[in-house]
Parts: C-alpha cells; structure tokens; sequence
C-alpha cells in the first residue's frame, strides 16, 4: 500500500493574486493499492467514479510517464472542506499525479508533479505549496513554473469557514477584465513588502502590506462577513485574506493566543467556525507500507 499526505492550501495570501500560496498542516490522506478493478472508498458514492479528481489525476501522471495505468482501490481521507478555498482539489491532484509513479516504483520528482498539476489545475499558486510546503510565490512564463519558497515557520493560522461555498468559477465571474497601470503597480508594491513582513517576522508591516486590489474588493461581496472582519484585523494589526476564491479567509499571527481570542470573538459576533492551524513545511509526504 502507497499512502500519500497533501496539507492544505491558502492560496491569494495577501497581495499574492494568483502568485502566492501557504501551506497548512491541514492534511488530506490518500491510500492507493493495486485492484482487479476501480474501487473508490471514503467519499461520496456520486464522487466514487471514473470523474474521481485523484483517478483522473492518476492517469494523467501514467500518460506522461508512459506507464500503463492499473486498476485501483484508492480510499480517501480528509476533512478539508470543498469549495471553500482551501484547495482541496490541489490535493486530489497531486496525490493521483504522484501516485502514478509510485505505483510504478519510480518515483518522480516534485518539479514534475508541480509542474503537472498546475497544468490540472489551471494555475500553479494552490498546487506548489501542496508539493513543496512552506509559502510559495510562484510564476508561470511561456515554458515553466519559477518558484521560491519562504520559510514561515515564526507565524501561526486562523482559518475562518464560512457555511457557504463559492465555486472558482462564479468567483472569477466577478473580477473586472482590465485593472489601471495604477493599480497594478500598487499591487506590486504590497505583494513585495508583504513578503519581506513575512520573512522578518514583522507583523506591523505584514499587516500594513496585506491589502489587494485586483480580487478582494469583488469577492467581499459573496463573503458577507468579510469586510468587518478585515476591519477588525486591521485594527489588531492581524493579517487577513479571502483564502483562495473563498469562502474560507484566513488570518496570521505570530502570536497564537492573539489567534485563539479572534477565533472565539469571531463565534461569538458572526457564528463562524474558526480552525487554528500552522503553516505546514513538509508538502507532499509519500509512505510505503
């Protein structure tokens, strides 16, 4: 048996449209044995077919490998919410690309489950912290993926769940098909010092440079308790943001306990779920048992 560990994602951190992605130790489970036929264990019986993310992923690594693709009893564990902007699908993804290679007993690098899987994705920013951990910016040019990944190992996470899902599709909807130079330049600014405050451990600047202008302010509309809470954060100098497309939104300290207090104000005032986790290092982790 293969089993294979994907953490979670929270991609759009701050200024990082698109570009940027944190891992959380927040982990889905996929265990992957060879079978006379597809079996599909542990999610809806609607999702337990040949569309299955992770079967689909799976053959999309065999492809591009070479490998003939074996039937499989693929059981999936995790309890990261779906469609709320914690990249769940990311997950799926690099889990079935890596486990066709593994299954294969040549493992491939994570430079090419990344590289495949934003290729399945669309876009790199959910599936590098997947594979590498860690915050990643990340940079798609004509050919390939650039990426670095920063260390955030001096910070803790709130994830705030709203009950409410917002598909990637009707979230795109809203965002406006041209910005002002302006503003792009404007974004620039605050994706770069957002990751020097991040780096230094500096939460005042970290806060001060969390501000988007090419998403945020067309999404808060299907986030009802987004621009409160932004306001609130701001105020604390707490670090928010629409978590992917939403509608999950997530906030970072370097100070947990100032995270456990905003979690359980935030129950009280808006009836959220608040999840504390950290930011996760690993990526993705891959056991043979």
């Amino acid at each position: 048996m293969i089993r294979i560990s994907v953490p979670a994602t929270s991609a759009n951190c701050g200024a990082g449209f698109d570009t940027m992605g944190l891992a959380l130790d927040w982990r889905g489970e996929f265990s992957f044995e060879k079978a006379d036929q597809l079996v599909i264990t542990g999610c809806p019986a609607a999702y337990a077919g040949e569309d299955n993310l992770v079967w689909r992923a799976y053959q999309k690594g065999c492809q591009a490998a070479g490998f003939e693709p074996d039937p499989l009893h693929i059981h999936i564990e995790t309890d990261i919410p779906f469609a709320r902007g914690l990249g769940s699908s990311a997950t799926c993804i690099v889990a079935g690309l890596a486990a066709a290679w593994e299954i294969h007993g040549q493992p491939a690098s994570r430079q090419e489950v990344m590289a495949l899987a934003a290729e399945m994705e669309g876009h790199p920013d959910n599936v590098a912290p997947a594979v590498f951990g860690n915050l990643c910016t990340t940079v798609m040019t004509e050919d390939q993926a650039v990426m670095c990944a920063s260390d955030m190992s001096l910070w803790h996470c709130l994830a705030l769940v709203p009950d409410l899902e917002v598909s990637t599709a009707e979230a795109r909807k809203v965002l406006p098909a041209d910005i002002p130079l302006k503003t792009a330049a404007r974004q620039a600014g605050m994706a770069a010092l957002f990751v020097q405050g991040l780096e230094r451990g500096d939460q005042q600047l970290a806060c001060a440079a969390c501000q988007d202008r090419l998403h945020e302010p067309y999404r808060q509309q299907l986030i009802p308790a987004y621009s409160r809470l932004k306001e609130v954060c701001m105020a604390n100098a707490v670090p928010l943001w629409i978590s992917g497309s939403g509608s999950t939104m997530l906030a970072i300290s370097r100070d947990r306990e100032q995270l456990e207090s905003m979690r359980d104000w935030v129950s009280r005032h808006f009836g959220l779920e608040g999840r504390l986790v950290d930011p996760d290092g690993k990526g993705l982790v891959i056991c043979h048992e």
